[in-house]
């Protein structure tokens, strides 16, 4: 089975890719959220994923309109020896129309920030993505020796890893604005208790005002 991708670039060339029995993610696929923990499902080889402050980043406001927001993640693979509470950044679809809400995660990397500087690791799970250098479908996420290894963000049609990279950081330009943005639990808690500390507050400074006004 043949299909055919075209798409017109940013010189307005038309461009056409006939790509044999492959359908590469996009950049709407593309996620970051906070890990917690991945359980198997019971009679199933499937894992459901527990994620926190899930964002498809790339996704546009009609896309947001478009898409489900996630209720369930799943994936065919575990993660046990990912970091509860890290930052991650993958690749998910929804396999079932009838089920838009649920997303089958492909592959992901852990998100790093170090000194402002973002970074990606190399994938936990192998994928199908698009390489530009042989113009075809490949493997991404193997390790091969003498072969640059396909990250999380180089298996799309038009641009690598580098690009997409350099928009995340022109986004979060600090990694306080990306932990703000996609925060921990423990973040979310303390946040919950400071606005909560502060309506009392206002609350008090409230009534202690009315108490004077009758006076």
């Amino acid at each position: 089975m043949m299909k055919i991708f075209c798409y017109l670039g940013w010189s307005t060339l038309f461009f056409c890719q006939s790509v044999m029995a492959c359908m590469p993610h996009s950049p709407n696929d593309v996620f970051i959220a906070r890990y917690h923990d991945s359980l198997p499902v019971q009679g199933s080889s499937d894992f459901i994923f527990q994620l926190s402050s899930g964002q498809f980043i790339f996704r546009s406001k009609l896309d947001e309109v478009k898409y489900k927001k996630p209720t369930q993640w799943k994936s065919t693979f575990s993660s046990q020896n990912i970091e509860k509470g890290s930052l991650i950044i993958g690749l998910a679809y929804t396999p079932d129309g009838a089920k838009p809400e649920q997303y089958q995660i492909t592959s992901f990397a852990t998100l790093s920030c170090a000194h402002n500087q973002l970074s990606v690791s190399r994938p936990v799970q192998p994928f199908l993505a698009w390489n530009r250098q042989m113009a075809k479908c490949t493997i991404g996420g193997r390790k091969t020796i003498g072969i640059k290894t396909i990250g999380i963000l180089d298996g799309f049609i038009q641009y690598d890893q580098s690009h997409y990279l350099a928009q995340l950081q022109q986004k979060y330009p600090t990694c306080e604005q990306l932990n703000k943005a996609f925060p921990s639990i423990e973040m979310e808690e303390n946040s919950q208790d400071s606005n909560l500390l502060s309506s009392w507050k206002l609350w008090w400074a409230k009534l202690i005002s009315q108490i004077k006004s009758w006076f």
